[in-house]
């Protein structure tokens, strides 16, 4: 951890002169986010032991960079890419990632351990030109998962993950504990988490986005349909427990 956080007394890290782990952390990020149209029933079905209620029929893949990461400063930046839907639960109206890939083990175990996320490691490209344009791509292991290339355009379309003027927002995910004494579940709940993120107003474009076949990682299952693309840049991300939301949602097992 290289931000300027420090462990929280009784903040049950075992053991306690473990190395400070990333409960709070701070960064800005370049999103490049292309909004797809999904049939809802593939999406549904992903999310079907869930619980939570598919809202529409869009998914976006955010290409997201974070130069500075406090958890990643060694590296000098890290990447994320989000393929995000909205949802509703109980009084919620908010996110919940279908697949992550992230470039930086500690961001890796962190949204894994903490938060349930589905991410997993990647390796990344990400470039900014200085006319907006940006390009980029994911491999995981050496199996490239996708590409994209956007530019930038004022007369192209504007669609968001949904048609009303406040976007869903926050992140829901459900998290399981694996039984340590064998195949199963000890422990399950149902987390959200809320982090402040103002991003400036988006800068329309086409994207040229490619999805892989990859036996471990199926995108390309999702046969999405690219409805718009945009970029975003937001100086803040994180922060930590002054200034995030995170709440327990539902305990579920035991």
């Amino acid at each position: 951890m290289f931000g300027r956080f420090d462990m929280h007394p009784g903040g049950g890290v075992n053991p306690p002169y473990s190395p400070a782990y990333p409960l709070e952390w701070e960064t800005g990020i370049h999103t490049v986010e292309v909004v797809t149209r999904v049939d809802r029933g593939k999406v549904a079905k992903l999310l079907a032991d869930t619980g939570f209620e598919v809202v529409n029929d869009r998914v976006a893949f955010r290409f997201m960079l974070s130069p500075g990461h406090t958890l990643s400063l060694h590296r000098g930046r890290m990447f994320d890419l989000m393929v995000t839907v909205p949802v509703r639960y109980r009084d919620l109206y908010t996110q919940t990632h279908l697949y992550m890939y992230c470039s930086d083990p500690m961001g890796l175990a962190a949204g894994r351990e903490l938060f349930g996320y589905t991410k997993k490691d990647c390796d990344f490209e990400f470039f900014e030109a200085e006319d907006g344009s940006v390009t980029g791509s994911v491999t995981r292991r050496s199996i490239p998962l996708a590409a994209f290339a956007f530019t930038p355009d004022p007369a192209a379309p504007l669609v968001r993950l949904t048609d009303d003027d406040e976007q869903p927002g926050g992140e829901l995910h459900v998290r399981r504990l694996p039984d340590p004494s064998g195949v199963g579940v000890s422990y399950a709940d149902v987390v959200y988490r809320r982090t402040p993120i103002r991003n400036s107003e988006p800068i329309r474009g086409r994207v040229d986005l490619q999805l892989l076949p990859s036996r471990f990682d199926p995108l390309t299952e999702l046969a999405p349909e690219v409805l718009s693309a945009q970029s975003m840049k937001t100086p803040v991300y994180g922060g930590g427990f002054a200034v995030e939301d995170r709440r327990l949602i539902e305990r579920r097992i035991p």
